[in-house]
């Protein structure tokens, strides 16, 4: 694997060097500065810091706007969390239908573990309360998966192309 070690305005560069940190507040910086010229993987992780607080203060709004910057460039896992943010009420109120659509979104992406909370939702919009409610939600919790470093040299597109 080749990885990509341009120079410091290069967003792959600039995701790898936060990637080798040994802590998630240590490659923040370097993150959230390939998260800002448009690399959707960093955008990502930027929401996950602040959806969870590791790494950066603990901030859903910051998280949802950041979410929806790789959400847009067609991150699943963005989509994922976006949902989960939605159903659980984190920095909105909880809304069934916004949560309906981003987990629908997600689950078509292959976001399967959504599934039981694609079902809870049906059961919700349709007036009715599913039987394993309580357990699917307190299941639920952000997911970030695991990056490896890019190779790309494309990564100042909006959309890495080794996502």
């Amino acid at each position: 694997m080749d990885i990509v070690r341009s120079g410091p305005g290069h967003p792959a560069a600039d995701f790898n060097r936060g990637l080798q940190c040994c802590d998630a507040a240590t490659g923040f910086p370097q993150i959230l500065a390939a998260a800002e010229k448009g690399c959707a993987r960093a955008q990502f992780l930027v929401g996950f810091a602040h959806q969870t607080g590791e790494g950066a203060p603990l901030d859903y709004r910051l998280a949802a706007c950041w979410y929806q910057r790789a959400a847009g460039a067609g991150d699943a896992h963005a989509i994922a969390n976006l949902a989960v943010m939605s159903l659980l009420g984190q920095g909105t109120p909880i809304d069934d239908l916004d949560a309906y659509t981003w987990t629908q979104s997600a689950v078509g992406l292959g976001e399967d573990w959504l599934r039981p909370a694609l079902k809870v939702l049906e059961y919700r919009l349709s007036g009715r309360r599913s039987a394993d409610e309580q357990s699917v939600l307190e299941a639920l919790a952000p997911r970030k998966p695991v990056f490896v470093p890019c190779t790309s040299p494309e990564c100042d597109l909006s959309r890495c192309p080794n996502a």
